[in-house]
């Protein structure tokens, strides 16, 4: 007999007090009380939410109902039969923990149920191999030898019967703390699960996903009986995906599931209501710190034929791939291998999707596939998969609805990135100019309120682009668009929340202001450059950030200098030199030679002034002469746009004085 799903209205009765125990539950949606009759009428005994399990003791061991299960509220189970229950327990040693750790702790309660009930419990205890004692008031109890297998003078050559079974399972593992999972160690090969396919009736298109998974080297697929659409009830619906609540609890559930087996990626879906289409769902174990072109959200949906034919088979393994974030080298070197060949034999279909295809299906094919790509440019080094990134996400863009403002949101910002990254790698202005105009279309389909963080690094990264071209072409306008872009983007990742990435929002913004301040002469925008730099340096410190802290210090030493310019305070001419020694000192200690070198170049003319300053006293001022910043146009912003939160920071650029 299989799992069945059972739904009950409010105030509903699941099982009453006495009743046979044939079938144990699990909480899907909902929750449910367990009461029991008593001298003073009914009372509560405990509430049960979404997860959990009830009536397992009595399928366990095979006594009447002690309590009785109630709905509050609409609710629905999964109800498993006794047989069922208990293959399941031997099978999955995280059910069997679940439930032992449930029994652990009736046994330790004073009030966990009547004294019949609490002898059956230590009837069964009992009959373990090695007994657990309830109670010791006196007498510590000997420690267990955690670790090791049953002594064979208390098993003997028998096999473990089944609480043997479950009590290894809570004592095998020495490094486990009470409370928390262990953590898996980084496997070589990459394991890919596949879930149950909802309304997927006889399984048919599941094989067919594993089929098309199997032969890849150094890759395992295979399936999960689980169906994640079953436990987050409405994430199948249509517009589940913009629902940001449900679907990261959908993410945290299939982590969850993926975390039982150590697999790298779970592939989850439906078929959609016409029936015509899987509608297919990729969560990775591991997520990539900061931005990464190409990386895969909850959003991402790839649509395929129900029963699809052997030229879909290139599309769907080189989504998968790309899907997963690798957990080790040898992941990495198996996607490296991999990938590239397997996108370019979906190129066709990526690119030029059915027209059979309903144009948002086309958009999300076509959307997936522009990952695949930009993942492919950074595993290859070849800059033309960003151009075929850029190709199939501008069709997306086209094809896509305009209900669907967060895939267009996500799609421009994707189109941003890799934009930037050919420009600055090209130093095309035009293409510069294109980053700018997706940002800001990004910025017009990702909300603030709901997608706060989305929206900061989009507007950060406006920011960026438009400093860059104002290097490139010298536009007033453009410099003033970006200190605003900034200015937002402080707004969301504050120094309490986000001190890091708000270290680094400061140091840029401190660098446009400079040019800007320098521009139009105007010392309280040079003073408030300062203001930036000062409180980015309360961030990071020479200790835990060396690099990023003597970027700051130089920055912080080009504001004052230009501060010094225009003001004609000689102090923060010394306050210049004196930031832009601490800056050498950690250049010169960590092996960067190339920003060593312009430091020591905006030392030597900060030092000079300082001398000529004094030498000159009330002689025609020293800030009437030419001091001009000139910015390091080498700067390797593709290895700030890979890198993560503790490494990305615009502050290897070192400005030069002139």
């Amino acid at each position: 007999m299989r799992t069945v799903t059972k739904t009950y209205k409010d105030g509903e009765t699941i099982y009453r007090e006495g009743s046979d125990s044939q079938w144990a539950f699990e909480v899907l949606e909902g929750s449910v009380e367990l009461i029991k009759d008593g001298p003073e009428g009914l009372t509560v005994l405990q509430r049960l939410k979404a997860g959990e399990l009830f009536g397992e003791m009595g399928v366990l061991d095979n006594a009447p109902r002690s309590n009785t299960a109630r709905a509050r509220g609409a609710v629905t189970v999964k109800a498993i039969p006794r047989d069922e229950f208990l293959r399941q327990m031997e099978a999955d040693p995280g059910t069997a923990l679940k439930v032992m750790t449930k029994l652990a702790k009736r046994m330790r309660s004073p009030e966990g149920g009547d004294p019949v009930r609490a002898a059956a419990y230590k009837s069964v205890i009992s009959n373990l191999p090695v007994p657990i004692a309830s109670e010791s008031p006196t007498v510590a109890p000997a420690p267990l030898r955690i670790g090791r297998p049953l002594p064979l003078n208390l098993i003997g050559e028998r096999k473990p019967n089944f609480m043997e079974k479950i009590f290894d399972a809570v004592v095998k593992d020495p490094t486990r703390r009470p409370g928390r999972k262990t953590k898996n160690p980084p496997p070589a090969d990459i394991l890919i699960l596949v879930g149950k396919i909802r309304d997927d009736y006889e399984d048919a298109q599941r094989k067919s996903l594993l089929a098309a998974l199997d032969g890849i080297p150094g890759l395992r697929a295979a399936a999960l009986d689980r169906d994640l659409t079953k436990t987050m009830p409405g994430v199948s619906e249509p517009g589940g995906i913009f629902n940001d609540d449900l679907m990261r609890r959908a993410t945290r559930e299939a982590r969850a599931w993926m975390g039982e087996q150590n697999a790298d990626l779970l592939i989850w879906g439906n078929i959609d209501p016409t029936g015509r289409n899987l509608e297919l769902h990729f969560t990775a174990t591991a997520s990539s710190p900061g931005e990464r072109p190409g990386r895969f959200t909850t959003l991402n949906t790839l649509t395929v034929p129900v029963d699809f034919y052997t030229d879909w088979v290139p599309l769907i393994r080189a989504v998968a791939l790309a899907a997963i974030d690798p957990r080790s080298f040898p992941q990495g070197r198996i996607l490296r291998s991999a990938l590239p060949a397997v996108a370019q034999s979906a190129r066709a279909m990526g690119l030029d999707p059915s027209a059979g295809l309903e144009p948002s299906e086309r958009a999300s094919i076509l959307f997936c596939y522009g990952n695949a790509a930009a993942i492919c440019a950074q595993l290859e080094g070849d800059r033309s998969w960003y151009h075929t990134a850029v190709e199939a996400w501008r069709a997306a863009i086209d094809l896509a609805g305009q209900e669907q403002n967060p895939i267009l949101g996500q799609l421009y910002q994707q189109l941003g990135l890799v934009l930037q990254i050919i420009a600055e790698r090209s130093n095309d202005t035009d293409c510069l100019e294109q980053a700018a105009d997706a940002y800001r279309r990004a910025l017009m389909h990702i909300s603030r309120r709901r997608q706060g963080l989305d929206w900061g690094l989009v507007k950060y990264r406006l920011g960026c682009v438009l400093y860059k071209i104002d290097m490139a072409i010298g536009d007033d306008n453009a410099l003033r668009e970006a200190i605003h872009a900034c200015q937002a983007s402080r707004q969301v990742f504050n120094r309490y929340t986000h001190p890091i990435r708000w270290s680094e929002v400061s140091n840029t913004l401190a660098q446009i202001l400079q040019v800007y301040g320098d521009n139009v002469r105007s010392i309280p925008v040079l003073e408030y450059a300062v203001r930036c730099c000062t409180g980015s340096l309360q961030v990071r410190t020479p200790d835990t950030a060396p690099l990023q802290w003597a970027s700051i210090q130089n920055t912080l030493g080009s504001a004052l200098f230009l501060l010094a310019k225009h003001s004609g305070e000689w102090e923060y001419m010394r306050q210049s030199s004196d930031a832009f020694r601490m800056a050498l000192t950690v250049y010169k200690d960590h092996g960067a030679a190339r920003m060593a070198i312009i430091t020591e170049r905006n030392l030597q003319r900060a030092e000079k002034q300082v001398h000529v300053s004094h030498d000159q006293h009330n002689s025609d001022p020293v800030w009437a002469q030419s001091f001009n910043i000139e910015e390091d146009n080498d700067y390797d912003w593709q290895a700030f746009l890979n890198s993560g939160d503790n490494e990305s920071d615009v502050g290897s650029q070192v400005s030069e004085v002139a």
